[in-house]
This record gives structure tokens, C-alpha cells and sequence, in this order.
């Protein structure tokens, strides 16, 4: 049994490869549009034609007549679905050129687009399966009037669709709109982050400090090489499913050390996890190569790193986009500023949260699982390094960043939160007097850089 932290990430994982795709919500609408079709065709048939000669919103006709409609139906709006696919080109080419290729995933993952593609497949689909189920009028002579009229409203809403892709790429194409879309995901793989946070009626528990029951088997960890586990290719780690890694060391009464954590760079063959037996004195422990095979399946490695567990990537999104924002070619400092708000709100709930445990522990109180959780220096770096570099020259947008790092600051919980931000202060101080500007800017960004420093001392 895993815990509900952990079916929240398994589960995202699998959904966010779903989700950022164009086809997944396309296939589900075809297939009930499919459903659809049969429905329709079965309540035409409870309901005589007679009843529904006097209305004049449902198509009348012969057997023939209506199939020879949706076909055309059908055969229009696939023609319609090109202008579709061309008004989609142009977002990406956009998306990539001056946002960075990362945040395509943003676009792909969006709702409105993947309901538009998929209304004019499922309109194509009900409307081809609606023709084909219209029988002989041989072996029926009821024609499908209420089938053949859906196809005609299903068409009008399709091209409704249309009008509302134009209005919502439009909107979607604005800066603050995709910093704000960057900025949901972040929000969103910092809250399905596995945390301390336990409830009793969990089977695994997640802890920062040793328990005097595992000390030894830490030692012995340190001792010995163990049994390596290794990439079975190359790539980004994406995903490392807890569930296996937890449920395999508990029967196997085994402890797994991993060596890296989603978003690293793996070689095929590289090591990526140690296993060594359970408790302190007991024989090197043997992994079989079904064993093995269980083991090396937790890792998914795919060619591109991604935001389910990998915090640092999600902020890596928003840093690209205020990176290029601030280069000569776009010169934008309000886009990396809105970046830099939305980095800044993430990073206040990371720390409100509190970083992940290093130790994982059965129901039993037994460690079972090592790993190297993502840290408060890690996230900041990620997010103000390349950055603060990029913005030497612009006042406006080191103050901003200065003031983004008192909004953290006021979430803080430890003594070495306070020491990291007070360093990035300093960087900023440090940049400022390398950049080229003038002297009141310079004077501006030191007396905030002093004041927050007096802040954050007060604070601790």
C-alpha cells in the first residue's frame, strides 16, 4: 500500500504525460462521439418520424438523403480542422522563438485548445459513424432524422470553437498569461511534493532526523558498496515511482540509497541507486535479476526533463522566460519582473511547506528508502542566478528582485533559510556595482540590499 503523497505523485506522473499532449483529449472525444452516434440511432428508433414532422429544427429526409449530409457535414468540417491546425502554428513557432521551447509544454497542456481539436474530431467522428449506421432503406424505411440533425448542430458548434480558439490564443499569447500558467504548474509540483506531513493512516513515513533504530543501518550503508543499480538508458530522470521502491524494499527487508533525483543526467549504465540489506550484520544482500529488472523499472528516463517531481525545472521555466525577456533582442523587464512574482510565490510556499525528508520509513519505524531531496539553495539558485546576471544592467528589475526575496523572507522558518537569501542579497549588491549603471540606481539597490538585510537579522 503507498501513501495518499505518493498515489498523488504516481498519479500526476501519468497524467502530465497525458495531459501535454494533443491527441489524449481528442481520443476521448471521438470515442463518445462514437457512443454518441449509437445513442442517437437507438432513440430514433423509439421515436416515429410522424412526431417530429411539424418541427422545424430537426432534418427531415430519406434514408439516403440524410447519409449524403452528414458525409458532407463531415467533409466539411475536416476541411475547417486545417485552418485549425494552421492558427495553431503560429502559438508554437511563438512560444518557442521568444519564450524558450520549455513552455511549450504550457501550450500543449492547455484545455481550451485541446477542446477545440477535439470538437472538430468528435463533430468529424459522429458524423461518418452516424452515415455509416444509417441503413438500406430496404431493411428501414425510418430515416435517423434526430441523428442526422445532431451532426447539424454538432457542426454549428464546432465553428462556434473556432471563433473561440482565435479569441483564446490571442489572450493566451500575452506574457503575463503564460508567466501565470508557468507559475500554476509551479504551485502545483510544490503542493503534490511528498512532505513530512504524515497521517496515521499512512503505510510510509517521511523524515528529515535518524532514528536511533537506523543509525546502524546507515553506518553499514557508508560501509559497503551494496548491490548497484544501474539506468537501463540515457537520459533525464522524470520520475522515480516511490511505491515500487518502498513495496520492493519491505518484502525484501532491504534499504535503497538513491543517487540521483528527478531531473539529473544519467548515462546508460550509470548507477543510479545502491541496495543493501535491512538490518546492521545481516549477509550481502542478493538481487536476482528479476529483482533487478522491478528495480530499475521505478526510474522513467525520457529524453526531456519534466515539472512532476523535479521542483527546480518548474522554476527553470519561469527563470527562462524572464532570462530571455531581459535580452537585448526583447529588452522587457516588466515580463521578467511578472516572472519573478510568480518564482517568488512558489518559492514562500516551498519554504511554508518545508523541504522533503532524506529518510523514508515503513509502518514498521524501519528505513527502508535514502534519497537526496531538492533544497531551499538549489530552488534559489535556479531562480535568481542566471537572472541577476542577465539583469546587471537594469535597476528596476534587481530592486524587483530584491523585493521578491523579502516576500520569502517573511515564510522563513530557519536560521540557514535567512543565511541563503542573505546571500542572494549580497550577489545583487555585489551585481549592481558591476553593472552599468548610474550612481543613484546603484545607491537605490544598496540602501533596499541594507535594509533587508536588517530585516532578515531581526527576524531570526
Amino acid at each position: 500500500m503507498r501513501t495518499r503523497a505518493e498515489r498523488r505523485v504516481a498519479a500526476r506522473y501519468r497524467w502530465d504525460r497525458l495531459q501535454v499532449s494533443f491527441w489524449f483529449a481528442p481520443a476521448l472525444m471521438a470515442l463518445g462521439a462514437v457512443m454518441l452516434a449509437w445513442v442517437m440511432y437507438w432513440l430514433d428508433g423509439l421515436i416515429p418520424n410522424e412526431a417530429l414532422a411539424s418541427s422545424r429544427f430537426v432534418l427531415s429526409g430519406t434514408p439516403g438523403e440524410l447519409r449524403s449530409a452528414l458525409l458532407n457535414i463531415a467533409g466539411t468540417v475536416l476541411a475547417t480542422a486545417g485552418v485549425v491546425f494552421t492558427l495553431l502554428t503560429l502559438p508554437l513557432s511563438t512560444v518557442a522563438a521568444q519564450y524558450g521551447s520549455r513552455l511549450l509544454r504550457v501550450f500543449l497542456g492547455d484545455r481550451t485548445t485541446q477542446f477545440v481539436l477535439g470538437m472538430f474530431v468528435g463533430t468529424f467522428v459522429y458524423c461518418v459513424a452516424a452515415a455509416l449506421s444509417i441503413p438500406p432503406v430496404d431493411v428501414n424505411p425510418e430515416a435517423p432524422q434526430l441523428m442526422a440533425t445532431l451532426g447539424v448542430y454538432l457542426m454549428l458548434a464546432t465553428f462556434a470553437t473556432l471563433i473561440l480558439l482565435v479569441q483564446h490564443i490571442s489572450t493566451m499569447l500575452q506574457a503575463p498569461n503564460i508567466a501565470a500558467a508557468a507559475g500554476a504548474e509551479l504551485q502545483e509540483v510544490i503542493g503534490t511534493e511528498i512532505t513530512e506531513d504524515v497521517t496515521s493512516g499512512d503505510d510510509g513515513q517521511v523524515g528529515s532526523q535518524t532514528r536511533p533504530d537506523a543509525q546502524g543501518v546507515l553506518e553499514a550503508l557508508e560501509g559497503t558498496a551494496g548491490h548497484a543499480v544501474r539506468a537501463k538508458s540515457t537520459g533525464y530522470i522524470q520520475f522515480i515511482d516511490p511505491e515500487i521502491m518502498l513495496t520492493l524494499a519491505r518484502e525484501r527487508n532491504l534499504v535503497i540509497r538513491l543517487l540521483h533525483k528527478p531531473g539529473h543526467y544519467v548515462g546508460a549504465g550509470a548507477v543510479v541507486a545502491l541496495v543493501v540489506a535491512g538490518q546492521p550484520g545481516a549477509p550481502a544482500v542478493r538481487v536476482d535479476a528479476q529483482l533487478d529488472k522491478l528495480l530499475r523499472r521505478a526510474f522513467q528516463i525520457g529524453s526531456g526533463r519534466t515539472p512532476t517531481q523535479d521542483i527546480e525545472y518548474a522554476v527553470n521555466q519561469l527563470t527562462e522566460m524572464a532570462v530571455r525577456a531581459m535580452s537585448p533582442a526583447i529588452n522587457d523587464p516588466f515580463t521578467a519582473m511578472t516572472c519573478l512574482d510568480h518564482v517568488g510565490e512558489g518559492l514562500a510556499k516551498f519554504v511554508q511547506q518545508g523541504e522533503r525528508g532524506s529518510q523514508y520509513y515503513d509502518r514498521d519505524g524501519r528505513l527502508r528508502l535514502l534519497l537526496e531531496p531538492v533544497t531551499f539553495a538549489e530552488l534559489l539558485s535556479a531562480a535568481f542566478d542566471m537572472l541577476r546576471h542577465a539583469s546587471c544592467d537594469n535597476a528596476s528589475v534587481l530592486l524587483h528582485m530584491l523585493a521578491v526575496i523579502d516576500i520569502i523572507g517573511q515564510n522563513v522558518k530557519t536560521p540557514e533559510a535567512r543565511r541563503l537569501l542573505l546571500r542572494h542579497v549580497s550577489l545583487i549588491q555585489a551585481e549592481s556595482e558591476a553593472g552599468d549603471l548610474i550612481e543613484q540606481d546603484r545607491q537605490a539597490i544598496q540602501l533596499r540590499g541594507q535594509a533587508l538585510r536588517v530585516k532578515l537579522a531581526d527576524t531570526a
